[in-house]
This record gives structure tokens, C-alpha cells and sequence, in this order.
């Protein structure tokens, strides 16, 4: 069977992606559709406990689903990226850590430094 597999095939590679590709087909106006659903609904929510209408909904959560389906479906069809974008795109992700751990850092030192240990 030398023939089975592709010599290329790599099945946990990743390839970065760029913004969601436009114009929008029906798949991604649809995600969007849906976006606005959740956030109508969080809306809603948030007059009701302000008190400017009455309370249509309970709790926040049921906004979650919409709101993160109509991402997913906006994002599924995204731009290729050049090699320069995504060395920049690794460089940032690479400070946004290294911010990150310096702020874990300084936390614990206050914390720390407050406690009195």
C-alpha cells in the first residue's frame, strides 16, 4: 500500500487565516442574522432589569448560542494570508503573551507584597 497516504497530508496542520471573506453568501448573512438575534436578546434582557419594559427575558444566557453560531458562521469563509501578515500576526500573539505573563507576574507580586507573606 504505497499509495494510501498523501506524502503532504499533515492532518493537525493549521494554516492562520485573514478576515472573513466578502462579499457574504447566504451562509455568513445568515451568521449575521444571527449575531444581531443575540445581541436583541441581551438587549432586551438588560431593559428589563433597568426597568424600561417589562421583563421578556429571564436570563442572559440563552443570547450565548446565537451569538457564537453567528460568529462561527461568519468566519467560514476566511482570506488567504501572506507569509509577511502572518509573521506579523505570530509576532503580536508572541507580545500579547509575553505582556500576559509579566502581568500574571506583577499580580502575584502584589498580591504578595499585600498579604505580607
Amino acid at each position: 500500500m504505497s499509495g494510501y497516504k498523501q506524502s503532504s497530508y499533515e492532518p493537525n496542520h493549521w494554516e492562520p487565516q485573514g478576515p472573513p471573506l466578502r462579499p457574504y453568501n447566504r451562509v455568513q448573512w445568515t451568521g449575521v442574522a444571527l449575531v444581531f438575534v443575540g445581541i436583541a436578546v441581551d438587549l432586551l434582557y438588560l431593559a428589563g432589569r433597568l426597568g424600561w419594559i417589562p421583563k421578556l427575558v429571564d436570563e442572559p444566557v440563552i443570547a450565548i448560542g446565537p451569538l457564537m453560531l453567528g460568529v462561527v458562521l461568519v468566519n467560514s469563509r476566511r482570506q488567504p494570508i501572506s507569509p509577511e501578515q502572518c509573521a506579523r500576526q505570530r509576532r503580536r500573539a508572541l507580545i500579547v503573551a509575553a505582556v500576559g505573563v509579566v502581568a500574571c507576574a506583577v499580580g502575584l507580586a502584589a498580591i504578595f507584597y499585600f498579604k505580607g507573606a
